[in-house]
């Protein structure tokens, strides 16, 4: 009888722990299939090219100037001032949020490398999506930046653009996303509070004299 019982409880412990592993196994996928939703594609143009999938500010002196209404280097093409441009395109972003009431993005350094990562390598390989030939994903990069870490619920979302002379400008790049709605349903999203900017001179079509732009954004909690 002692054995029965013995055994009997054994296997009410075998199944607990299945269930509780199942259980996980279910959360990461819900945790990385909300990512993944977020994504959106999209192109617009011979000298604009457009993705969806989210938003997100640099760090630079993006936040005061949203504040006050104003964003400097907003019309400076992007091979003029490289640095300036990417301030100024955390800026505009900030300023459509905040003048919708919404907060502007955090800075976050993690976020920013796997932005300038993932501007680069479309350049160098030709490519435009927020998959790489590969099947990398922008949760993948957020990983391999250390921002995305076992054990935390996170949540990632990008927004692609590339462009040329005027459309390589922080205020065409926002426009053009602001005038998709999906574009613009990310940029106005309240999911996020941490962002970041990267960018690569060129263009996945192999235009030197434009500039590639990826904005990555996400939440976490660990």
């Amino acid at each position: 009888m002692l054995m029965l019982l013995l055994a009997g409880v054994a296997l009410w412990l075998l199944i607990v722990i299945a269930v509780l592993g199942l259980c996980r196994a279910a959360a990461r996928a819900d945790q990385q299939e909300a990512a993944r939703r977020a994504v959106r594609t999209g192109r617009r143009g011979a000298t604009v090219g457009l993705a969806a999938m989210a938003a997100t500010v640099t760090g630079l002196p993006g936040d005061a100037q949203a504040r006050q209404g104003g964003c400097a280097n907003r019309g400076v093409p992007y091979q003029r001032a490289p640095t300036l441009v990417r301030a100024a395109i955390a800026c505009e972003v900030d300023r459509v949020r905040t003048s919708r009431g919404l907060g502007w993005l955090r800075d976050n350094r993690r976020l920013k490398i796997a932005a300038r990562r993932h501007s680069a390598d479309m350049v160098r390989r030709h490519y435009f999506s927020h998959y790489t030939p590969a099947g990398t994903g922008p949760g993948d990069r957020a990983r391999r930046a250390g921002y995305v870490r076992s054990g935390c619920r996170w949540y990632i979302g990008e927004v692609l653009a590339w462009g040329i002379a005027n459309r390589s400008t922080a205020a065409g790049t926002v426009r053009a996303w602001l005038n998709s709605p999906g574009h613009r349903a990310v940029i106005l999203s309240r999911t996020y509070v941490d962002g970041g900017v990267g960018t690569r001179a060129g263009t996945p079509t192999g235009q030197s004299s434009g500039v590639t732009v990826t904005m990555v954004v996400g939440r976490r909690s660990c």
